[in-house]
């Protein structure tokens, strides 16, 4: 069983509003994030949540999606990624083969990059426990954690560098899958990342 936790409970410090609900075509920023991890192979999505809450979960309601809330979202996304992966253990426990997590504002990576990534970590089972989709040798999402990194996972805080802490210290353990999909770089922090989805879209 693998399960997404899609991060949507930020601040939004950098963007005008909440940029999760800035409309890409009509559709919610994390609206497209979500639909596209329930597009894939995936088996669960979760969606954690904090600020705007209300709105945001107005924007789901309809999806086969799981909520979870996080009161500590100020402190940073570190407590979001440990409440949703809490979730997932606590709910499935040894059925729960890895975890994959997206941040609300990764719109533009495609259900096929979640299906590469899944394919690439039961393929290399046992010898990887880390799996990223990248693009022309470029780091993106989403990202795959085997659920025996679990454990370190919930001791992550923003001290630590959070996720990147771990991703530091399995780098030997890490499978990097290049795709063809422009859209597994792509997030949007300001206004001004608009212009840059548009232009690496049309490539």
């Amino acid at each position: 069983m693998i399960g997404v936790i899609v991060l949507a409970a930020g601040l939004s410090r950098r963007f005008p509003g909440n940029k999760l609900l800035f409309r890409w075509d009509g559709v919610p920023v994390v609206r497209r994030t979500v639909l596209n991890a329930l597009n894939s192979s995936v088996d669960r999505v979760v969606v954690v949540l904090g600020h705007d809450a209300d709105r945001v979960r107005s924007v789901l309601v309809d999806l086969d999606v799981e909520f979870v809330y996080n009161p500590d979202y100020r402190e940073g996304m570190s407590s979001s990624v440990k409440r949703g992966v809490k979730y997932l253990w606590d709910k499935y426990g040894d059925r729960l083969e890895a975890v994959i997590i997206a941040p609300g504002d990764t719109a533009w990576a495609p259900p096929e990059a979640y299906d590469l990534v899944i394919e690439k970590y039961r393929e290399y089972r046992g010898r990887k426990l880390i799996v990223v989709a990248a693009y022309k040798g470029r780091r993106g999402h989403p990202i795959l954690f085997d659920s025996k990194l679990v454990p370190e996972i919930l001791l992550i805080g923003e001290h630590t560098r959070g996720l990147k802490g771990v991703v530091y210290k399995y780098k030997w353990d890490t499978l990097v899958v290049e795709t063809p999909y422009p859209g597994v770089i792509l997030d949007l922090d300001t206004y001004n990342d608009l212009n840059r989805v548009k232009y690496m879209l049309k490539k």
